[in-house]
This record gives C-alpha cells, sequence and structure tokens, in this order.
C-alpha cells in the first residue's frame, strides 16, 4: 500500500511538473527595448484589408510582437510577472497600428470606441470599421477579373498572367470562382490560338476529379509554354517567308511556307512531348507534390 501510494504521489508531482504556464499576449514577447517598426502602404478605403493584415503580421513576426493582435489570447493580468512588458509592448504596437491607416479611418475608429488603449482592440476595430469598404473592394477586384479579355494583351502569354494573378488576388481574399469556372473561362479565351486547347479540355472532362488550384495552375503553367512555342512557330514561319521571298520564286515560296506551318501544327500537336496531367503526376517532379 505504501509503495502505492508512493507511486501515485509520484505520478501527480509529474504532472504537476509538467504543467506549463498559461499563453497569454505576453508569452514570447522580448524584453522592454527601443525597436523601429518599418511602415506599410496604409489601408485605404480602397485597398485590400487582408492583404494590410498580413503586412502588418509580417513586420511584428521577426520581433514576437503578433500574439499582442490575437484576440482569442488573454490579457495578462496585473499581477502577472510579464505585465509590465506587455504593457509597454502593447502601447507601442497599438500607436504604430493607427499610423498604418488613412486619415479617414483613424477618425472612424476613433469614433467607434475613443478609448481604445490595446493592440488587439486596436486592430480588430480598423478591421470592423473596414468591413464595409472591404465589401467593395472585392465587388471590385472580381469585376476585374470577369472583365479581363485575350484582346487587351499583346501576347497570350501576357493574358495569362494577368489573368491567373488576379484570380490570385481573388483567392487570398478567400472570394475566388470556383476552379473550374476559372480554367474552363480561360480555355475558352485561347481557344482560337492555341491548339493544345481542345486537347485539354477533354483531359480534364475526363480526369475523373475536381479541378483544383493544383490544377488551375498546372494548366496555367502548359497554357504559356504552348503560347510560346506558337509565338516561336509564327516568328520561324514569317523569318522563312521573307527569306523565301527574297530568293525570287514567290509562288514556290509561299507553297514551302504552308508546308512548314502545317507540318509545325501537326507535328506539335501528335508528336510533341505529353504534356498530359497524368504524364506529370507519373513523373518524378509529379510524384514529388
Amino acid at each position: 500500500m505504501a509503495s502505492g501510494s508512493r507511486a501515485s504521489g509520484f505520478r501527480n508531482h509529474a504532472t504537476g511538473m509538467s504543467r506549463s504556464p498559461p499563453l497569454t499576449q505576453a508569452t514570447h514577447l522580448p524584453k522592454e527595448i527601443p525597436v523601429t517598426l518599418l511602415g506599410i502602404s496604409n489601408l485605404t478605403p480602397r485597398s485590400s484589408t487582408t492583404r494590410w493584415g498580413n503586412e502588418i503580421m509580417h513586420v511584428l513576426r521577426p520581433f514576437k510582437l503578433e500574439g499582442l493582435l490575437d484576440s482569442s489570447l488573454p490579457r495578462p493580468q496585473q499581477h502577472h510577472e510579464d505585465y509590465r512588458k506587455w504593457k509597454y509592448w502593447t502601447s507601442i504596437v497599438s500607436r504604430w497600428l493607427f499610423d498604418q491607416v488613412e486619415t479617414s479611418i483613424q477618425l472612424k475608429v476613433r469614433d467607434y470606441a475613443p478609448q481604445l488603449t490595446f493592440a488587439d482592440e486596436v486592430f480588430k476595430s480598423i478591421r470592423t470599421m473596414s468591413l464595409p469598404d472591404h465589401a467593395s473592394y472585392l465587388a471590385s477586384e472580381l469585376e476585374k477579373w470577369e472583365d479581363l479579355r485575350r484582346d487587351q494583351y499583346p501576347t497570350a502569354v501576357d493574358f495569362i498572367m494577368a489573368y491567373q494573378n488576379q484570380f490570385n488576388r481573388l483567392k487570398m481574399e478567400d472570394h475566388e470562382p470556383t476552379c473550374a469556372v476559372a480554367l474552363r473561362r480561360l480555355l475558352q479565351a485561347l481557344s482560337s490560338e492555341i491548339i493544345r486547347v481542345s486537347f485539354i479540355r477533354d483531359e480534364v472532362d475526363n480526369l475523373g476529379r475536381d479541378v483544383d488550384y493544383q490544377l488551375f495552375t498546372y494548366y496555367c503553367r502548359i497554357l504559356v509554354t504552348e503560347s510560346r512555342r506558337h509565338d516561336d512557330r509564327g516568328a520561324g514561319t514569317s523569318s522563312h517567308n521573307s527569306y523565301s521571298g527574297g530568293g525570287g520564286g514567290g509562288g514556290g515560296g509561299g507553297g514551302g511556307g504552308e508546308i512548314r506551318r502545317g507540318s509545325g501544327a501537326s507535328g506539335g500537336s501528335r508528336s510533341g512531348r505529353d504534356v498530359s496531367y497524368r504524364s506529370w503526376r507519373q513523373s518524378t517532379r509529379g510524384r514529388g507534390q
């Protein structure tokens, strides 16, 4: 019985020793030292609250100050051993946060809650007061994506990159269309220009899985590659036609040009390298992702 009691007591003692103090906003804060927090692009009624918040965290994280903005973490009580440290840093960060927003937003926040003191409540209030503006921003960004057209860009590559970049902006905001819709619109815009579009459509229809972000970006890369091939073939054909015309024999030169174009197109679609998604997944690179 005695040994059992000792064993039980030992277990309780070990359990007590293994407990960590509860996390608060003061946990992991650095010592009270002078620092210079870099400024970022001010939040405006026309900018992204999400991007602004990410940039705020990017500045604070190297100093281990990002926890000050986490309202899910309790603030330390006055008797907490790190209370003074926390008070020092939350005051610095709250003042810095106000400097990272446009004056009109500062006024809204101060009217909404004039007694704000702590960094987490300042951060939350800025985001709350920016919600109506953020909704307008999202609608504007979605409209930009919907209005993108191939004829707005000099090359297909430029169009694909702009299309994908705008999609990524919406994805960062969790406001993107489905990847299947995005890919379908992109293929439609390029269907008269890139030979492999019909091949990609058939493959997507027979994949037996939904188009996710990985697939969307994969096919964007394939379309960029095929667009550059198309441009290279066009440049090579123009150069050949100019050379043939200069050699005298316009009819013969024209015929030669046609043969080369036909051969290049069919060769690209029939005997070119396999760019299918299944082939990519079977490759070393595909298995690694």
